[in-house]
């Protein structure tokens, strides 16, 4: 998708809406609509972004319609990304769960478990497809979603019958895999998780699929040795001594501040034996090759990193085992999805009355999130590049004369920070790089003033 249609809401949401197959060719045209007005006003509540109760109540009608379901919304997003993801040598399929809290919602129907026993919700597990580039990366959509309400487990379970169940709640990641198959031929897709991924059988899921994986590992693994002693994964990991160092750049994440710090790393190569208490999973050992990067002094207050990774990617060369490093890095880009989400696009405070309902809005959210992610991409690709080139000179003018500037020397860099000034980013020399939320509020602004203009120059007409 061009940055014309990422950024102009028509656009974006006859692209990604027009193709949508509902059965009927005018849900197709309001589901566009929708699409469009919830595009140009993330922030806002149903009923702001719809604009009248006439079409609020064709929206209701719409999410209440059984032949309307999330599958069928999200799938021309779903299919869009996957063809962006065959066009690139390499594709990060980045997975991960996370909880929809509606626990402050005491009307609502179709809610499960989450959390403790009084948390009311349900999941949501996605996989983020991200192209890798020396130069940053780039947000193509989501390759898989999957919403689901948790079934309670029988009263009295215990572990080991757990884990003979035929069907468990971690079968969502495999089957996310499997939803996405392979790729074309001479394309490499790297299935990346954290801890929770560390499990045989998606490691044998990605294999069936000719897909490679990248996960942090949990489970200290029996291993193969040449001695009659058992040895385990992450015990002779640790015992590898440091083979070089680098400086390390950890993005800032919820609670905790982007900090810079001095990794350590070592890598090699063994041979995963399969886990005798899983019932799932192949008696074949696995081959990976194994990368730990760990921080020996950290700032007080903040545990000290440790990844030990997980790959099926060949890593012979250092040079390698820093770009898995740096390919797990991307993984915190499905945990900004899920806050975009939450925060901008406000599913947990939409005022649906049953979890189906909300799901099905959830598949005009699931794309209009990863809007956002692609909104503050934008704003750090190319940083000085003149905006004059890419930027709609009305709107360049515009923000010019706001902020004081010249559109003929304006660098994308400068127009973007401009633009998040006004949404409330202060641009102090210890400041980060602004996010999407304080960026999507200052482009909203802009509209604005856009607006105000072109309404003066016709009245003036």
């Amino acid at each position: 998708m061009n940055k014309q249609d990422i950024l102009d809401p028509k656009s974006w949401a006859e692209r990604t809406f027009g193709t949508v197959q509902l059965h009927d060719m005018r849900r197709t045209r309001r589901a566009v609509h929708v699409s469009a007005c919830l595009a140009e006003n993330p922030l806002g509540s149903l009923p702001t972004q719809m604009h009248s109760w006439k079409e609020m109540k064709a929206l209701y009608r719409l999410l209440n319609e059984p032949d309307v379901t999330f599958a069928e919304l999200i799938q021309p997003h779903v299919q869009q990304t996957k063809e962006q993801a065959n066009t690139s040598a390499v594709t990060l399929l980045v997975q991960d769960t996370t909880d929809i809290d509606l626990s402050h919602r005491h009307k609502i129907s179709g809610v499960g478990q989450i959390g403790n026993e009084r948390g009311r919700g349900f999941f949501v597990q996605t996989v983020l497809a991200v192209c890798p580039h020396p130069e940053g990366r780039e947000v193509l959509g989501c390759l898989a979603q999957e919403p689901f309400v948790r079934v309670p487990a029988p009263k009295g379970e215990q572990r080991h019958q757990r884990l003979k169940r035929e069907e468990r709640e971690t079968d969502v990641w495999m089957r996310q895999v499997l939803a996405i198959g392979t790729p074309d031929p001479g394309k490499i897709w790297v299935h990346v998780g954290d801890r929770g991924a560390d499990m045989f059988p998606f490691f044998q899921t990605c294999q069936q699929t000719k897909t490679h994986f990248l996960v942090r590992a949990a489970q200290n693994r029996r291993i193969e040795h040449e001695d009659e002693e058992i040895a385990y994964s992450l015990m002779r990991t640790r015992s590898w001594l440091s083979q070089a160092s680098r400086p390390f750049e950890i993005p800032a994440r919820h609670g905790h501040q982007a900090r810079e710090t001095q990794l350590q790393m070592a890598f090699g190569q063994m041979t995963l034996l399969p886990p005798r208490n899983e019932p799932q999973a192949s008696q074949d050992p696995m081959p990976v090759w194994v990368v730990r990067v760990w921080e020996e002094h950290a700032p007080e207050g903040e545990k000290p990193l440790e990844w030990v990774l997980l790959t099926s990617v060949p890593t012979t060369t250092m040079e390698q085992a820093w770009e898995r490093v740096e390919w797990y890095k991307h993984r915190w880009l499905v945990e900004d999805y899920h806050q975009c989400l939450k925060s901008g696009c406000r599913i947990e405070e939409r005022q649906l009355q049953q979890v189906d309902s909300l799901i099905r809005l959830l598949g005009f959210l699931s794309p209009l999130a990863i809007r956002l992610l692609q909104v503050r991409e934008l704003a750090r690709v190319d940083p000085e590049r003149l905006a004059s080139e890419v930027i709609d000179p009305l709107m360049l003018a515009v923000l010019a004369e706001r902020s004081d500037q010249s559109p003929t020397t304006m660098t994308l860099s400068t127009f973007w920070i401009e633009i998040a000034r006004l949404g409330g980013y202060l641009a102090r020399a210890s400041d980060g790089p602004p996010g999407w939320r304080t960026i999507w509020k200052g482009w909203l602004f802009l509209q604005t003033l856009l607006e105000g203009v072109q309404l003066a120059f016709h009245l003036r007409l």
